[in-house]
């Protein structure tokens, strides 16, 4: 969790974003892929959604498995731990939005990442969904015994 925490932190705070070079190839022919690019704010993914917004859902996804797997021994009603995880995960990805204010080469606060992030967030919600049907053992189990 705290691996998956500072992966964000770094890729969110302390490295530098792409720029409209990384994006553009040099010397290259204006396409209809190109100009629709650009028309929906550059570095396209995968359909309506920007490549840094498939970033932002699939980190705030994994984020919130990860967080949603070491809390599972908390005993509280499911609903009431979905709603727990998703907030604390979408509270980070609006920290690390704040944080970007205070970074001179990042974009100020953006709602649109923080509204990704807590969609992405929400994507838990298939973790509770199958949580009944699942059998969980401790990553020590999976350890040779001489390690545990």
């Amino acid at each position: 969790m705290i691996i998956i925490a500072g992966l964000i932190l770094y890729s969110s705070l302390l490295t530098v974003p792409e720029t409209v070079v990384d994006e553009v190839q040099p010397d290259s022919v204006v396409t209809n892929e190109a100009s629709s690019s650009a028309s929906t704010g550059g570095d396209s993914g995968f359909g309506l959604i920007s490549l840094s917004h498939w970033r932002h859902l699939t980190a705030y996804f994994v984020f919130a498995c990860v967080l949603a797997y070491a809390t599972d021994h908390w005993q509280l009603p499911r609903w009431r731990h979905a709603l727990i995880v998703i907030g604390l995960a979408a509270g980070y990805g609006a920290l690390m939005e704040v944080g970007q204010i205070f970074v001179p080469h990042r974009s100020s606060f953006l709602l649109s990442d923080v509204l990704i992030n807590t969609i992405g967030a929400s994507g838990v919600m298939l973790w509770y969904l199958a949580r009944p049907y699942l059998t969980l053992r401790p990553v020590s189990a999976f350890l040779p015994s001489s390690e545990r």
